[in-house]
């Protein structure tokens, strides 16, 4: 990613507070909270030009596209054998997949769908 010079100065100027020579921040110049979130939030607009932009780039992508916006995934907690987690995890590997959940909704959907073709 290139950095225009308006974006570099503002990068200097901020490391320029923020790093020492030794790599530690110094005491009381950094933001803590929501005032660093709010900054974060705001050097994020700055960057990303909207806050749709924002919400594009930012966060995990939703699971139910059709769900209503900024309410969290329904979720659903189950228990099984540590030989089936060690199943799983090897599954992930094997797929390539980011996540053990990712692996598991594959596995409801692929269940779903074939359970609704057969009734």
């Amino acid at each position: 990613m290139t950095l225009s010079k308006k974006e570099q100065r503002r990068y200097e100027a901020m490391a320029s507070i923020e790093e020492r020579a030794d790599g530690v921040s110094e005491t009381g110049e950094s933001a803590h909270g929501a005032d660093a979130a709010a900054l974060g939030e705001q050097l994020l607009l700055e960057a990303l030009g909207s806050p749709e932009a924002v919400e594009r780039r930012v966060g995990r992508p939703r699971v139910d596209s059709e769900g209503e916006k900024g309410t969290a995934s329904p979720m659903i907690q189950v228990r099984i054998s540590a030989a089936r987690k060690r199943d799983l995890e090897r599954l992930r590997v094997e797929t390539r997949s980011k996540s053990t959940s990712d692996v598991i909704r594959a596995a409801i959907d692929e269940y779903v769908e074939r359970h609704r073709l057969s009734a």
